[in-house]
């Protein structure tokens, strides 16, 4: 291919969105570190223009391969990120005394459960390019959720809440378009809603000092009891499905489904209950009323609200936020940015960032469409999703309507790992667009 028809089969709208959100981030990270005391601080915005400058390296690099051959080693890529993601909550650096999510190199470090998420979707949208038949029956989700949910516990023991939660609604997302049944999507629905309420009815009642006063939180205020009720009803489950098998009685359903998802959501909520760090639990505690630790999980929320609020419609101006400059605003940076840029340029500024981010949608979604291929179309769907839920969760958690799972927001917050992933994504994203007729 000549360089005249590489430039005319190219997707400038995507790539100058992309380039755009860039560019603001770098001048947000700069405004934010601007009147720091640490000169780290100070200086990150020199480190994203780098991470940038790598980043439109691979872009380039991928938006000349053609994405079928990323195709053909899907379970390569997705097992090698998955080595590496062992490695990393093996023998990880550990961050604020807990945390081992990077791997680090001396001089730079790296976060690999960000490149899980783009590797889990290259091979999802491939296993489903295979499937010769829709996922109507149950047992065919299995391995697209195990694929799944193999590196998000491991992503949960690091420990970092808001990984490992964005690979659900991905995986959602691409079962329905590799056509899984939504009776069976919304079983596992209710399954995840029983494996969260538990934990969190149990740590609110821990908290306010409820433990111990009532039958009920005596009786489900352990992980054995939850255990033990979900191991009778699999054994319920087990033996009407047997029945069911042999004589083909269909009422048999009513009892071996209900059983299986109430089992399945309360052996997911001792998991949680165990594994979940306390802080985590009670951040999405705080999200729904941040009053009930304002000094604690609750301060971040109330300071992006302080800070989104006093920019008003038109901000307070490039560098002259009150809440970010003078430190109020805790990880400003990196995942309260989006406060940062509705201080400073206001409701039209915080706008006008998620028209960029729409145009970015748009596109992908369109490329999806255009895509001749399964392959192609779902992968596309997939590296949108990712972009979608970051950005939907992020701004969310800034304006107090999620809790605060530290995700960044993509092209915008700091983070070498985060912007590469993107990256990588967008110039997946090109190349489908590049060769959309090619099948």
């Amino acid at each position: 291919m000549n360089t005249k028809d590489f430039l005319n089969k190219i997707d400038f709208v995507l790539l100058g969105a992309t380039l755009l959100a860039i560019i603001f981030g770098i001048l947000m990270i700069y405004s934010a570190g601007f009147d720091s005391v640490d000169a780290l601080n100070r200086g990150l915005y020199k480190r994203q223009i780098i991470w940038a400058i790598i980043g439109l390296i691979i872009t380039g690099f991928l938006s000349n391969i053609n994405y079928r051959i990323i195709g053909r080693y899907a379970l390569h890529i997705y097992g090698f990120f998955l080595f590496i993601l062992i490695v990393t909550t093996i023998f990880g650096k550990p961050i604020r005394g807990s945390s081992v999510r990077w791997l680090s190199f001396g001089f730079f470090s790296i976060q690999p459960s960000e490149f899980m998420k783009l590797s889990t979707v290259i091979l999802l949208a491939k296993y489903f390019e295979l499937k010769e038949r829709d996922l109507k029956d149950f047992k065919e989700l299995l391995i697209p959720a195990l694929l799944t949910l193999l590196p998000v516990l491991i992503i949960i023991k690091q420990p970092d809440l808001g990984t490992a939660v964005l690979f659900i609604p991905v995986l959602f997302i691409m079962l329905f378009l590799g056509g899984a049944s939504v009776p069976h999507l919304v079983s596992i629905v209710l399954i995840a809603a029983i494996a969260i309420v538990f934990p969190m009815l149990l740590t609110y009642w821990e908290w306010e000092g409820y433990k111990g006063n009532n039958f009920v939180i005596q009786l489900f205020g352990h992980s054995d009891v939850l255990f033990t009720i979900a191991g009778v009803l699999i054994l319920v489950a087990i033996t009407a499905f047997s029945i069911h098998y042999f004589v083909n009685k269909k009422f048999l359903r009513r009892i071996y489904i209900p059983s299986t998802v109430i089992s399945l959501g309360l052996f997911f909520s001792v998991i949680i209950q165990n594994w979940f760090k306390l802080y985590q639990k009670k951040r999405i505690l705080v999200f729904l009323n941040p009053d009930l630790d304002p000094h604690g999980s609750g301060y971040n929320i109330i300071q992006s609200k302080i800070a989104i609020g006093s920019g008003g419609f038109l901000g307070k101006g490039f560098l002259k936020g009150t809440q970010s400059q003078l430190g109020f605003l805790p990880e400003k940076t990196s995942d309260f940015i989006f406060a940062v840029v509705s201080e400073e340029f206001g409701f039209i500024g915080a706008v006008l960032l998620l028209v960029i981010f729409g145009v970015i949608i748009y596109r992908g979604l369109q490329i999806a469409l255009a895509t001749r291929d399964k392959f192609g179309a779902i992968l596309a769907v997939g590296i949108i999703s990712i972009l979608f839920f970051h950005i939907f969760v992020n701004v969310g958690m800034v304006i107090g309507i999620m809790p605060v799972t530290g995700l960044p927001l993509p092209f915008i917050s700091y983070g070498g790992s985060n912007l590469l992933m993107m990256m990588m994504s967008i110039g997946i994203l090109n190349n489908i667009y590049m060769n959309r007729f090619m099948y």
